[in-house]
């Protein structure tokens, strides 16, 4: 394992199987089986984390997720592959590595519900030997940057789903561990608290040099969070890339055109490197987006082509501006394509 990686997964696979059965039958008093279903979670993932990295791993429901998080974790045992966390081999060293992560998975019951969300700290700062002034100054620490400072006093079982959330979080980081998982953790979350989440991974990350791991849905807050993005559809991991380069490779050549009147299209389609030209809505005034080819002496050829195009037809152009793929596209455009096939026809 390299000494910059926190995290590496090494062909990680994981299959679920799947059981239904009949009710006893009257006479015989047997059970019969019904069905058996495999489910394959995770198809030979690969992937490393540095240290002081925003990982964001992104998928559609069921794509396997939680499941990756749930190996890195300790949680599920992979069927094949290895998982490393700080230099350590998960399932053969798992009690160091739970004393090296941080996790918050999906939903509110990471938390003690009879118990306050200051002796939640508590508790769970002991059992990772946090404990006297450190854990004290920690845990009001922590309850004030995400705002339960008021609720630290209050039975988690009367807070909101939100709020529960929130400890959820505070629970993670309350060892100050070097490797931190964050399963969907801005889920029921208000914006200040959401925004208060992304400064503190921020902080931990670029300035102190920990590693997170993210799974989200808001591809807002990935675009934004994220240093370097995976995308996993059904199991496999079918892209992974420093955000800024995943949008670039799927950014597709169009620019948009403002004009004071939009002119007949289709001469300026027929010039060479241009591959179409189609009007947008009118918000603020006449536009159409011109699509270009990749070949960059073409389009710029193209461009030069197109604005005399445009000075021949009389037109007055007011601006051009090329138009940014969104992660959001990018996530669609991936996980819409089928399961792509095993190597070895499995």
């Amino acid at each position: 394992m390299s000494n910059s990686n926190a995290i590496e997964l090494h062909d990680v696979d994981k299959t679920f199987y799947t059981r239904h059965i009949f009710q006893k039958h009257e006479d015989t008093g047997r059970r019969r089986l019904y069905e058996k279903r495999a489910v394959h979670a995770v198809d030979r993932v690969n992937f490393t984390i540095e240290r002081g990295e925003v990982f964001g791993l992104l998928g559609p429901n069921g794509a396997g997720k939680t499941t990756t998080v749930k190996m890195i974790s300790g949680l599920v045992r992979p069927d094949a592959g290895k998982v490393f966390v700080d230099g350590l081999e998960v399932e053969r060293k798992r009690l160091k590595v739970l004393r090296k992560i941080g996790v918050v998975l999906e939903g509110t019951r990471t938390c003690i519900w009879p118990l306050t969300p200051l002796e939640n700290l508590s508790y769970f700062g002991n059992l990772r030997d946090v404990k006297g002034p450190i854990l004290k100054q920690r845990a009001r620490e922590l309850l004030d940057f995400i705002g339960l400072k008021d609720k630290m006093n209050v039975q988690v079982r009367r807070l909101s789903r939100g709020q529960k959330q929130k400890l959820a979080v505070c629970i993670a980081l309350i060892t100050d561990p070097p490797v931190i998982l964050l399963d969907e953790p801005t889920t029921g979350l208000d914006v200040q608290s959401s925004r208060a989440i992304r400064d503190k991974v921020i902080e931990l990350t670029h300035e102190r040099g920990k590693c997170a791991l993210v799974t989200t849905h808001d591809m807002a807050v990935a675009q934004s969070l994220c240093d370097r993005i995976g995308i996993i559809n059904h199991g496999a991991l079918v892209a992974c890339k420093p955000t800024d380069e995943l949008l670039d490779v799927f950014s597709e050549q169009t620019f948009e055109f403002r004009v004071d009147r939009l002119p007949a299209l289709d001469g300026l389609a027929a010039v060479p490197g241009v591959v179409g030209a189609e009007p947008c809505p009118e918000d603020d005034g006449p536009a159409f987006l011109l699509h270009l080819v990749q070949d960059e002496a073409t389009r710029s050829a193209a461009m030069y082509d197109a604005m005399d195009w445009l000075r021949g037809a009389g037109c007055l152009l007011r601006s051009i501006t090329r138009r940014q793929q969104t992660l959001e596209n990018v996530f669609l455009r991936l996980t819409s394509e089928p399961r792509p096939a095993r190597p070895d026809g499995e």
